[in-house]
């Protein structure tokens, strides 16, 4: 079965990269560079994973989540970030939206085995049902 898998960043090179490093995977890949068009087709698929970057352009990262979980309840998110950018624990209200954090300069392996492990915590909590096809 294949996964739907949201990518939001306002990098055209990391969309670029995430989509070459999942490609081979059992993945359909959709990636967006604006955080406001991503949330305007959420509700129009089954997402297992969304991975949005920290600091995004209008729209911050965790914020977007939490606005995907809002409508899309048992998707699971994924925030990509720098160092810098979250120094401590991830505040409380933000906690049931992020599943997971991969710190960037993106490795290889760090992003693969995050998506595949929030496809795991997907499954677990919504089961292995067919996923909606787009409607376009």
């Amino acid at each position: 079965m294949k996964f739907n898998i949201m990518i939001v960043d306002d990098s055209k090179s990391v969309l670029e990269t995430l989509q070459w490093l999942l490609m081979d995977e059992p993945y359909y890949l959709f990636a967006f560079d604006n955080p406001l068009d991503a949330l305007k087709v959420i509700k129009t698929l089954e997402w297992a994973v969304v991975v949005a970057g920290r600091s995004i352009r209008k729209m911050d990262g965790l914020e977007f989540l939490k606005r995907v979980r809002a409508d899309s309840p048992h998707t699971t998110g994924i925030i990509m970030t720098d160092d810098n950018e979250i120094t401590g624990e991830l505040d409380t209200s933000y906690s049931e939206c992020v599943y997971r954090l991969v710190k960037k300069p993106l490795k290889r392996y760090d992003i693969k085995q995050a998506v595949k492990m929030a496809i795991a915590h997907y499954e677990t909590n919504v089961g292995s049902k067919e996923h909606k096809t787009l409607k376009v």
